[in-house]
């Protein structure tokens, strides 16, 4: 009984298996003739990404500081409801938990206010920030000549 079910599916899997492989074969050769035909305009694509990518970096900055500015008062909001609930049951609820999301709260709604203060603390005022494609990131990693 074993050995008619281990032939048919032999008799099954070998040509679904060359099927398998013949249509993977086939996609990989595809994928590698779209990509040698999309290389030819290589040059105007990569500044194209290059600039997209600027822009989302800064973008990406602004959605970040917003994010912390909604968390920390979202985490502030949370602590007077920990004070509420320290106030109506102190053995139950710790006044820690209240103060922690307090000082939580206070550094994510000043993150985005203190990041300006700590760049010029760091870096100096006179610091710039380097853009992908700008010419500030060739004074970085040099131009290769």
């Amino acid at each position: 009984m074993q050995t008619k079910k281990t032939e048919i599916f032999h008799r099954v899997m070998k040509p679904l298996l060359r099927v398998l492989t013949l249509v993977s074969a086939l996609l990989v050769m595809g994928g590698s003739v779209f990509a040698a035909g999309s290389s030819v305009s290589a040059g105007l694509q990569l500044s194209a990404i290059a600039g997209n990518v600027d822009t989302s970096v800064q973008q990406l900055a602004t959605v970040l500081s917003d994010i912390s500015l909604i968390a920390g008062v979202g985490f502030v909001m949370a602590s007077f409801f920990k004070f509420h609930q320290h106030k109506l049951n102190p053995t139950q609820v710790p006044i820690s938990q209240g103060v922690t999301l307090l000082l939580i709260g206070a550094g994510l709604v000043l993150f985005p206010t203190m990041l300006p203060t700590a760049k010029n603390a760091l870096f100096g005022s006179s610091a710039q920030i380097a853009k992908v494609g700008g010419k500030q990131i060739n004074s970085i990693i040099g131009t290769g000549t």
